[in-house]
């Protein structure tokens, strides 16, 4: 698995919850007007995910369903290994104990 993007991480986020969407949909999401990106970028966007396998499509009408392939929380544990590999020595103490510093 690879990481995201901040820009492809936001779709992803806009896809766990919604589950199943269009495009327009995964655009509809967005809140703030500044963030909204345009049709065609989230759709190129999408297009990226499918490739590194993160989300499949269905057929619908003249358009596609996207679907996650890969789910939210699997993708947190990848991101937590991440982390504990690459910024706390492989040791997850050490990730534990920050995260109580900062909590």
């Amino acid at each position: 698995m690879n990481r995201l993007t901040p820009a492809e991480e936001q779709v992803m986020l806009r896809l766990w919850k919604l589950e199943k969407a269009s495009v327009k949909e995964i655009v509809e999401l967005y809140q703030d007007l500044k963030q909204v990106p345009a049709y065609n970028t989230t759709s190129t966007i999408i297009r990226i995910l499918e490739k590194k396998k993160f989300v499949k499509h269905k057929a619908k009408g003249r358009g596609y369903i996207y679907l996650p392939k890969i789910s939210k929380e699997e993708y947190g544990a990848y991101l937590i290994n991440y982390l504990v590999i690459n910024y706390f020595d492989e040791d997850k103490s050490l990730l534990i104990q920050k995260i109580n510093e900062i909590l």
